[in-house]
């Protein structure tokens, strides 16, 4: 699960998009998942929005748009 705020930041990262507000329209065309907001972590004291996105989905997401390497996306997401 990453927060809606840090997901904004990663597509800005790859040039897709640049504000929340276009990640929540994926989210809402189903093109990236929502993800359940775990309770006790850092992620739900960070986000304004009681859900995440996937990390699954995201990883796919910028590989189908942006054409992302296995391992760009792994240093963004995981690193």
């Amino acid at each position: 699960m990453i927060s809606v705020e840090k997901t904004s930041r990663i597509l800005n990262h790859f040039n897709v998009s640049f504000s929340e507000g276009a990640v929540l329209g994926y989210l809402e065309r189903e093109l990236i998942n929502k993800a359940p907001l775990i309770q006790n972590s850092n992620h739900s004291r960070n986000t304004k929005y009681n859900y995440g996105v996937n990390k699954e989905s995201l990883a796919r997401f910028l590989q189908e748009r942006v054409g992302a390497t296995e391992k760009e996306i792994n240093d963004i997401l995981y690193g």
